[in-house]
């Protein structure tokens, strides 16, 4: 992958991740309030931070936040830009050994519809750059 490879792929990937993030928050925190009844925004999302039910999200949002700071900072290399979307990559790779994120994130595509349509925006974007 060359540099303007994956600055095209952080750039094409983002809205689809982020958009696919909130429909996971979404799920969750339907999930969490039919067992533990309505919360907050502000209370939810500490449950987020604090919950460790919740920490198999970390590496979704560490990934949203590095292609953010990756396209924003003018300083980058080419390495930290390749690196950043090789990141990306890996989330969805069933190749990488305890992926903890998949095992999770797998059972949900056939749980959630939103989660599911969101997927199917992400892929193709995934699917562009393993072909290159």
């Amino acid at each position: 992958m060359t540099e303007q490879q994956a600055i095209q792929f952080l750039s094409e990937i983002r809205r689809p991740l982020l958009a696919l993030h909130k429909s996971i928050l979404d799920h969750e925190r339907a999930v969490y309030e039919k067992e533990f009844g309505p919360v907050t925004p502000a209370a939810f999302l500490q449950v987020l931070i604090n919950g460790s039910g919740f920490r198999w999200l970390t590496p979704l949002s560490t990934v949203i936040a590095n292609v953010d700071e990756t396209l924003d900072d003018k300083k980058a290399t080419a390495a930290d830009r390749i690196a950043a979307a090789q990141g990306v990559s890996g989330l969805f790779s069933s190749e990488l050994p305890d992926n903890a994120f998949l095992a999770r994130y797998l059972p949900l595509l056939q749980a959630s519809p939103a989660i599911l349509h969101e997927h199917g925006k992400v892929t193709p974007v995934l699917r562009a750059v393993e072909g290159s």
